[in-house]
């Protein structure tokens, strides 16, 4: 194995604004960052070319002891001053061994397979980064509440990953409760956990028996069977719609009844935690066979607390339990949609309206960047055809509001990302460049006014198809044909699999793509052929004035997919991608959020992201966020749920005009989103 280390002198030595590092008393370096966060950046002197080809990793251990996860942000530069930073969530009071593959500096991937006791790790920055040519390398930390330090020993870059040599050193408790502190809210123990969920159980059976023969539960009467609001009707259709009524936009429910739709997405009994990777860190969990092995998934490598938890309150009959305290909780805070990503079981079992992800959008063999796909390919055009027909089992489905065609497409987290010139420096011949030459063709004719426009000396069309890396500039015909092209691109992208759709589910809407952020005009195109334009939206509010734009731009009404709020003071290490200090504000942030939102004309639904907390050592990926309306335990956060009760009560009199949305916004803390 060849090694090239880091040295901490001369140019391996950096400081940085609010951070420094120093030598550590263990050997390597410690970095401290005060509570605004920071780096150091440290010139690559002493690693030269070649060494950087020849390696394949970055390597190093990491100790901490801070309050919560540590986010490390490990950025490289090259000679384009293009870059690409790798974003680790790192446990405290655990010794981590971390390794960061150099491959992924191709920009192809968003998130990282885990390794060994590391949390997420996500890659952010330009689309590419040449490892041939690295100029700068950085560490830095993003803000906390309180100053950071951490020990990073025997940085290196190595042509093998490191040993993930862990001591053993359980992390949770049997209940999957991060061992050694204490919060208000934790359960003691299984006794208490038991006693808790039978008695709410009870609750749930009796309020059910009253709302069955018309009781008094504060959604009987003013909302109709499909939860719309009955103040307002339109033309029944016998589907959910969009309807517009002068100045607003609502859904309309299969009896005609106006919906605002206050969402939450993944109803499911539990959040599974990775163990893979992680066995250092769990205490001694039951048998895969047996009494729990419902706990159990994707052959082992996942295991549900929760299910677990809900298997030693209720038996074999746990599942019938949960759906029965989930529907009441649900029922009684006021939520009117079972948003994406729920459990099907659950789903078939509620009356309530509820979202549809389709899977497996349509790929192709060959991509252009990450997952979009090589559009004018017929490949292109066959899967999405058979993407569609997922489709026609729900065609007389009245309970589904409409489908989400995908999530958050990697390849939209790029900022100013041009689609073209990714295709042209590629050596593969996509079908789509072979379209995009034949379009130039057609605009230009001969090679000579090509080249004139272009400033270019191309001896014929079919120099095109050699990899190109050029860099247009931003005023050039070159770069105005690119940013035509990279449209021509999307809008197929998003009008195949749409037309196909529509197709096989004529009577139901299509809710779009759930965009992370909508970084340019070129994201919108093609969304016409949506019902309705979906994006997430981490803020405390929504944007208004995108919301307007996207809207008039589309003609279409506008919802947001998921959205979300954690609290510091929970037992939990990270808090999610907007934070507050306690419960209580997380509550008030909910309605803050809803209130808001409803007052939006082109704005038509928000779905909350997620119903449970994620695991304390992480989901499939890393991520561990203090998010859910119920713990790990199947305990409900009480004053978040007030808050949604509160909001999801004045909703129709703030969108209406009858009364003003909340407005005591809580203050944010920092997050510790990865």
């Amino acid at each position: 194995m060849m090694e090239s280390s880091f040295q901490l002198s001369g140019e391996w030595f950096g400081t940085g604004p609010h951070a420094q590092l120093m030598l550590s008393p263990s050997g390597g370096f410690r970095l401290w960052t005060s509570p605004e966060g920071g780096g150091a950046e440290l010139q690559p002197g002493k690693v030269n070319a070649a060494e950087w080809r020849a390696c394949r990793y970055v390597n190093a251990e990491v100790y901490h002891d801070c309050h919560d996860i540590l986010v490390l942000l490990f950025t490289f530069r090259d000679k384009y001053d293009r870059e690409i930073t790798y974003h680790l969530g790192i446990l405290p009071g655990v010794r981590t061994v971390i390794c960061l593959p150099l491959e992924h500096l191709s920009g192809e991937k968003l998130f990282l397979p885990r390794y060994p006791g590391v949390m997420q790790t996500v890659l952010r920055g330009d689309a590419r980064v040449d490892r041939e040519q690295i100029t700068g390398f950085s560490i830095a930390t993003i803000p906390s509440a309180a100053e950071r330090s951490a020990d990073i020993l025997g940085l290196c870059l190595s042509t093998e990953e490191p040993a993930f040599d862990y001591v053993y050193q359980p992390y949770v408790d049997e209940l999957g409760q991060l061992k050694g502190r204490e919060w208000p809210g934790k359960t003691a123990d299984a006794a208490e956990l038991v006693s808790r969920l039978r008695a709410e159980r009870q609750r749930a059976a009796e309020w059910a028996e009253t709302a069955e023969t018309g009781g008094d539960n504060y959604t009987a009467g003013s909302l109709s069977r499909y939860g719309g609001w009955k103040e307002l009707k339109f033309t029944a259709t016998g589907y959910f719609r969009t309807a517009f009524d002068g100045r607003n936009w609502w859904f309309a429910d299969p009896d005609g009844y106006a919906l605002f739709s206050a969402g939450m997405d993944c109803v499911g009994p539990s959040s599974p935690m990775r163990v893979s990777g992680m066995e250092h860190l769990l205490p001694q969990l039951p048998g895969q066979d047996g009494a729990y092995q419902d706990a159990w998934s994707q052959e082992g490598r996942e295991f549900s607390f929760g299910i677990a938890n809900l298997i030693t309150a209720f038996g074999p009959q746990w599942r019938v339990a949960w759906t029965e305290l989930t529907e009441y909780r649900l029922r009684q805070g006021g939520f009117n949609t079972i948003g994406n990503w729920s459990d099907s079981r659950f789903i078939a079992a509620s009356d309530l309206p509820y979202v549809y992800p389709l899977s497996g959008f349509p790929e192709t063999q060959q991509r252009i960047f990450r997952d979009f796909p090589d559009v004018f390919s017929p490949e292109y055009g066959r899967n999405a055809q058979q993407f569609a027909e997922q489709l026609l089992p729900l065609r007389e489905e009245r309970r589904m509001v409409g489908y989400f065609m995908r999530n958050e497409p990697h390849w939209a987290f790029v900022d100013g990302l041009n689609l073209t010139q990714l295709m042209l420096a590629s050596a593969v011949r996509f079908a789509s460049k072979e379209r995009f030459i034949q379009w130039l063709h057609e605009k230009y004719g001969t090679v000579e006014e090509l080249n004139a426009a272009w400033n270019s000396r191309y001896t014929g069309y079919d120099e095109l198809y050699n990899p190109d890396d050029t860099k247009p500039l931003a005023d050039s015909v070159r770069a105005a044909d690119y940013a035509q092209f990279n449209r021509l691109l999307i809008r197929r992208y998003v009008e195949l699999p749409a037309r196909a759709c529509r197709e096989a589910a004529p009577n139901h809407l299509n809710l779009g793509m759930r965009y992370a952020w909508v970084s340019s005009d070129e994201v919108l195109e093609g969304c016409e052929w949506f019902d309705v334009f979906s994006l997430n939206c981490y803020q405390f509010v929504p944007d208004r004035e995108q919301i307007e734009q996207i809207s008039s731009r589309l003609g279409k009404p506008v919802m947001i997919g998921e959205y979300h709020f954690g609290g510091a003071d929970s037992g939990m290490l990270a808090y999610g991608i907007r934070a507050v200090a306690t419960q209580e504000e997380r509550g008030a942030a909910y309605r803050y959020f809803v209130e808001q939102a409803a007052a939006i004309p082109q704005l038509i639904g928000v779905h909350y992201f997620q119903w449970n907390d994620q695991p304390v050592l992480g989901r499939f990926d890393g991520e561990n966020y203090q998010i859910g309306a119920a713990d790990v335990c199947n305990s409900l956060y009480e004053p978040f749920m007030q808050g949604a009760e509160q909001a999801h009560k004045q909703m129709y009199k703030v969108r209406t005009g009858t009364a003003e949305p909340y407005q005591e916004l809580p203050a944010e803390i920092p997050r510790t989103g990865f």
